[in-house]
């Protein structure tokens, strides 16, 4: 018997999304999401499923020129089930790291691991996290709200020795923008140039201007080790290719 036997009536599905290797309920909701996105024309860009941040995988994810003001332009969905065992702290930590901001959407049966993402990502944030939750038998799909940079204090250190990674879809661009550190009382933006090895930093001036990128003056390894540390730290998300 289908699982969207009971779907109510007022849940539309987009039925171009396509069903990965996954259930049919956790594919309707991912479907019905798209949906939803893709019919406000208030949303206007990128509306996807099963694409990458980085490495990492979203359910649905979004990159907008529009949107409404309580909505970030640049998004991922996430959708769990009370059998999904996914790393939410980690996944949520990578997504944020490459400028995505997350929405947690928990089924009516994931009570328990609701709460406890709430609780695990609720220690790096100000205020509790609002996570959403899905019944499609009831009509409802609640986003809540998104995990967003600026209010979630990355674990420090974290994943170190990664933060120069590029996605294996980038590497083949000239140049590769890693994001913003601060390095002692100075502000630095780290680039680096696959193909030619090399890894350059452009400092920020007063007035808010930037120096021309010239070749970073460190050691990479010694640069990760105060990474490593906590005494270099990441102010800003990945902001990939230009």
């Amino acid at each position: 018997m289908s699982e969207l036997a009971d779907i109510h009536p007022t849940i539309q599905l987009d039925e171009t999304v396509e069903r990965k290797n996954e259930s049919e309920h956790h594919w309707a909701i991912k479907a019905a999401i798209t949906h939803r996105f893709r019919s406000d024309p208030r949303y206007v860009g990128t509306i996807e499923t099963e694409k990458k941040t980085a490495d990492l995988i979203g359910d649905v994810r979004c990159q907008l020129s529009e949107s409404p003001i309580d909505v970030p332009r640049q998004f991922v969905v996430e959708v769990e089930r009370s059998s999904s065992n996914k790393d939410r702290l980690r996944a949520t930590i990578q997504h944020l790291r490459f400028g995505f901001d997350v929405y947690w959407i928990f089924t009516v049966d994931a009570t328990d691991a609701r709460r406890q993402t709430e609780s695990l990502l609720g220690e790096h944030m100000s205020s509790p996290p609002s996570l959403g939750v899905a019944s499609l038998p009831d009509g409802e799909i609640s986003l809540g709200s998104p995990i967003t940079w600026d209010e979630f204090e990355i674990p420090s250190p974290f994943l170190g020795q990664h933060e120069f990674y590029i996605p294996t879809y980038d590497r083949g661009v000239d140049c590769f923008d890693h994001g913003d550190f601060r390095v002692g009382d100075e502000d630095v933006t780290v680039y680096s140039r696959p193909e030619r090895n090399g890894v350059y930093v452009s400092r920020r001036l007063d007035g808010g201007q930037r120096t021309l990128p010239c070749q970073a003056p460190w050691d990479m390894d010694e640069f990760l080790e105060e990474l490593r540390k906590g005494d270099i730290k990441r102010i800003s998300p990945v902001r990939g290719a230009p």
